[in-house]
């Protein structure tokens, strides 16, 4: 009896040794299926190397290579670089000035200041000196100033309205319209015009109701022609005048006084000389060569206000001298006859030497220079202002300055007087403007008690002179 109890109880504790094997056996394969994915399913393709147990080096993750763009690569450096264009330059709503007075003549001029170019405008008492109480500045475009360079005023006929060029950074060359009364400016073509508006100023017609500009020909819009434009709604419209090159192939042009025909001058290439044509507006064939000459360059071209004669001047295109030379003065009748000479001028590429006819059409202002003679500073050629009677070939020197520079002849409303820039001794950056008597009397500065000095560093020292303002038009 003992011993079949002693067997059983072996056989308990075999079966109880069995029992906890089975439950350790069990036990580690569960932590062994824990430890593994719980599918393949999701599972990456591509081998994951084991991360190690501290932070690696700040290793940049190599990025895929890029695709190649289609921005075009800047232009090398001897070449000038072309910005992406703009439609326009922006123009801030600008603040109207103070209404002109009625029935004083008004005189405008460009300098620079703090912030870039400045526009000025002033009114004129009966003896042309200025009314200090009317000088203002006019608002010009803030964002313009670190990038702009004022070119040039170009007065309407009824002085209303002023085109004033600027040259704007590097892109090209763009027209403002100034309304005189209140001071605003506007882009030629508008304020919201989808178009390039890089265009240089040629004339204003008799009216003054549109502009004759001339588009680049790196203008996708009006490039290569000149174009009439109405300032107020920016409409426009092609003219039969075209160049094939931005080497200034149309020199300039001119109205004839009833607004029915252009005369302009064509130089297609360094020293290969000009053609002066005219053309009627807004009719077809109608196109007739006045002028060819195979080596001089015809510069101005200027329709008598009368309509009796056409003047220009021409000269040598030397390698040496670019900006300005000694030229010659002619005139001809509307259709290219009658040529003769009236004196030699000052001429050249730089457009501030410009004669001007007279508002009775008797007489040419022009500017000319003599070399230094000895005595007097080196390299300072002394230029003066002179007169022409267009009938009679008499020629007076209005001024005598010596070491000067003369620019931007222009006459008085009445055609009594004329007003000129001239530069400060020593300063050749520093203009100031003077008045003379077309007959040579009263040269004195332009106001006595309230100087004016130019400075050119952003602003040609521009100026215009504009006839008595009156609200209604009269």
């Amino acid at each position: 009896m003992k011993r079949m109890l002693s067997i059983v109880g072996s056989l308990l504790g075999l079966l109880v040794l069995v029992g906890l094997a089975v439950v350790l056996a069990l036990s580690f394969g569960g932590l062994r299926r824990e430890a593994q994915p719980a599918s393949q399913v999701f599972q990456s393709p591509i081998e994951t190397p084991t991360s190690p147990p501290y932070s690696p080096p700040a290793t940049p993750t190599p990025q895929p290579t890029p695709r190649p763009t289609s921005t075009r690569p800047p232009e090398p450096p001897t070449r000038t670089p072309k910005p992406t264009f703009t439609p326009a330059p922006p123009t801030p709503t600008p603040e109207p000035l103070p209404t002109l007075v009625s029935g004083q003549q008004t005189f405008l001029y460009a300098t620079t200041g703090e912030r870039g170019p400045e526009l000025y405008r002033v009114q004129l008492d009966p003896t042309a000196h200025i009314i200090a109480s009317s000088a203002y500045r006019v608002n010009t475009p803030a964002l313009w100033r670190s990038r702009v360079y004022l070119e040039a005023l170009h007065p309407s006929p009824d002085g209303r309205q002023v085109a004033v060029s600027w040259t704007y950074g590097e892109g090209g060359t763009f027209v403002s319209i100034l309304n005189v009364n209140d001071g605003t400016l506007t882009p030629l073509f508008g304020e919201k015009a989808a178009i390039d508006q890089r265009v240089e100023f040629l004339d204003w017609s008799p009216k003054g109701d549109q502009l004759l500009v001339l588009g680049g020909i790196d203008n996708p819009d009006l490039g290569g022609r000149a174009w009439l434009v109405e300032p107020g709604t920016g409409k426009y419209m092609p003219v039969d005048i075209s160049q094939a090159n931005d080497a200034r192939q149309i020199t300039s042009a001119s109205f004839s006084p009833d607004g029915q025909a252009i005369v302009y001058a064509k130089s297609d290439c360094y020293q290969c000389g000009s053609e002066v044509w005219r053309i009627s507006v807004g009719q077809q064939g109608g196109k007739q060569l006045l002028l060819q000459d195979s080596a001089l360059r015809v510069e101005d071209v200027l329709w008598s206000p009368d309509g009796r004669y056409i003047a220009f001047t021409q000269w040598h295109e030397t390698a040496e001298r670019h900006e300005l030379a000694t030229g010659e003065l002619w005139v001809m009748d509307p259709q290219g006859d009658a040529r003769h000479l009236l004196s030699p001028v000052t001429t050249g590429y730089y457009k501030r030497f410009t004669p001007v006819w007279s508002p009775d059409s008797r007489n040419i202002a022009f500017i000319l220079g003599e070399e230094p003679q000895s005595g007097r500073q080196a390299n300072e050629p002394s230029f003066n202002v002179y007169i022409v009677d267009v009938s009679t070939g008499e020629v007076r020197q209005l001024t005598h300055f010596q070491n000067t520079q003369v620019l931007e002849p222009i006459f008085s409303p009445d055609g009594s007087t004329v007003a000129f820039v001239a530069t400060l001794i020593g300063m050749p950056e520093q203009f100031e403007p003077w008045l003379v008597a077309a007959d040579g009397r009263g040269l004195r500065r332009f106001d006595e008690r309230a100087t004016l000095i130019l400075n050119t560093r952003v602003a040609t020292p521009a100026i215009a002179w504009l006839p008595e303002f009156f609200p209604g038009g009269e």
